[in-house]
């Protein structure tokens, strides 16, 4: 039997350790991508202006751990002329581990949106995962 140096040896280890790392990392990848642990939420850009103003829709991005009840909360201000249109909605979202968008229409409250910049803020509850957003969007036709 031949006896391997002291380097040699330590190389050989090595790689075997390295080939049985890349061959685990991906499926705990996978995993970590597919069933996230806690929950997330993004308000995306730009939003959609509805029936000239009385509401906007705007898609949101979120992720839950599967099998979870997810509760999706919206807030969206804006300044326009004579003061501030707001609106808020919520809804009842599936938490399917993975990301899903959804359309969430706000509704006006005090004044009409407009064309142009506002705020919006998203929370996402599944308890006891809680994730929030808050972020600059464009409204657009």
């Amino acid at each position: 039997m031949k006896k391997l140096s002291g380097g040699k040896g330590l190389a050989i280890v090595a790689v075997a350790g390295g080939a049985i790392l890349a061959s685990v990392a991906p499926v705990m990848a996978d995993v970590a991508a597919q069933s996230p642990s806690q929950a997330l939420v993004r308000v995306e850009s730009p939003a959609k202006i509805k029936a000239l103003g009385a509401a906007v829709e705007v898609n949101v991005t979120y992720s839950c751990p599967a099998g979870a009840a997810g509760y999706l909360y919206l807030n969206v201000s804006q300044t326009v002329f004579g003061g501030v249109a707001t609106g808020s909605a919520s809804k009842n979202v599936a938490c399917t581990g993975g990301f899903e968008i959804v359309a969430v229409s706000v509704q006006a409250t005090n004044r009409a949106f407009r064309l142009g910049t506002a705020f919006a803020k998203g929370d996402l509850n599944s308890y006891p995962h809680f994730g929030s957003h808050e972020t600059e969007i464009k409204i657009g036709i």
